[in-house]
């Protein structure tokens, strides 16, 4: 059972000196998670800042896994809504997560608030006059930039984002999901999914399908399930095929669902022979991991164009069935690994430490 509202955990870390601010006063902290990507993307740096004696709040969205990886992770947290299901839906959640969250703020007093875009911290924190330092990521995502980034105080964007925001813009070099994909912070483990049932050392397909329920997804639709039995056809004859799935599978393919825990979804591309799907995060996770990658969508992101134009990581495609065909000719390609083993090395190089870019920014705010 999910955490509710009035159940949900917090402890609030005493610290003894501050690192970050230069002074032995501590620095609070709040972060917001609104998706599963967040939960990563924040580990290092919330964990670092534990370690170094500052008080943490972490507050999160009951989507998808977000809530699973949380409590994987052991974190104390307050869940402040569940994800709406249609835009009626998600406007009352925004308008219940703005009241539970000023209420919370009020008494926690942070010195920064940390989080995606902004979309809920943005105009609290403007309203309590605390900072608020978001990253960016989504060009596609209209309505939560139109949310959020107007009432961010630092606007931090990566490797190949599209737009100029101004002075408040600051960049780091790299792609986002190398923030606790980046080998100073992940190592894959071949165990973790042998113990899942899964053969790493066998060459096996990892295809993602996605829900389609997000707010910038509206009016979009993914894939068919006569693509995705295709699609499953065609690529079968290279590998095992693990579809890892947003939403729920049809019942004629729940028997290629991913046996492999949440938690180990990276270890699970980390192997991968090839990685097809859908999402845009999990196919930039399998590209910087080194996995040959191919994006199925009409959205575009910065990021990721920037893994196919500048990188040759990712190969990017409108449909499942164009992208399987491409799939197919990567495939044959006998030193095809090394080939994105090489590229990634290259990716690694020109990239800064994004945990410690966070970090930066935040001892930045609250000096």
């Amino acid at each position: 059972m999910y955490p509710a509202w009035t159940f949900c955990r917090i402890r609030w870390f005493v610290v003894e000196r501050d690192t970050i601010g230069g002074n032995r006063q501590a620095v609070r902290v709040l972060v917001e998670i609104l998706h599963p990507a967040q939960v990563h993307f924040f580990r290092f740096v919330v964990d670092r800042l534990r370690q170094q004696g500052h008080e943490v709040l972490v507050v999160a969205r009951q989507k998808d896994v977000t809530v699973d990886l949380l409590e994987s992770l052991g974190w104390d947290y307050r869940c402040l809504s569940q994800q709406g299901q249609s835009l009626t839906g998600l406007v009352r959640e925004l308008g219940q997560r703005y009241w539970r969250l000023w209420w919370l703020a009020r008494r926690f007093r942070p010195d920064v608030m940390l989080g995606l875009t902004g979309v809920t911290i943005g105009l609290v924190g403007a309203l309590l006059g605390v900072p608020r330092v978001v990253l960016e990521e989504a060009e596609h995502a209209c309505l939560q930039r139109w949310i959020g980034l107007p009432f961010a105080s630092r606007i931090m964007t990566g490797t190949g984002y599209l737009q100029e925001l101004g002075a408040r813009q600051v960049r780091f070099r790299g792609i986002w999901p190398q923030a606790y994909l980046d080998p100073r912070y992940f190592q894959p483990d071949p165990n973790r999914i042998r113990q899942a049932g899964i053969n790493p050392d066998e060459p096996y397909i990892v295809l993602r399908t996605v829900s389609w329920q997000a707010a910038h997804d509206a009016g979009h639709e993914g894939a068919s399930i006569d693509a995705l039995h295709d699609a499953v056809t065609r690529l079968a004859r290279y590998g095992r095929v693990i579809i890892s799935a947003e939403g729920e599978l049809p019942a004629s393919l729940t028997g290629y669902a991913n046996p492999a825990p949440i938690q180990d979804i990276h270890h699970l591309l980390a192997f991968a022979a090839l990685h097809i799907g859908e999402g845009g995060t999990m196919a930039a996770e399998a590209a910087v991991l080194g996995t040959p990658a191919i994006f199925c969508s009409h959205l575009r992101c910065g990021y990721l164009l920037a893994l196919e134009r500048e990188y040759g990581l990712l190969h990017i495609f409108d449909d499942l069935t164009t992208g399987v065909a491409r799939a197919q000719e990567l495939l044959e390609r006998p030193d095809l690994r090394q080939e994105w083993r090489d590229k990634q090395q290259r990716l690694l190089c020109q990239s800064d430490d994004i945990a410690a870019f966070v970090l930066e920014q935040i001892r930045q705010v609250t000096s």
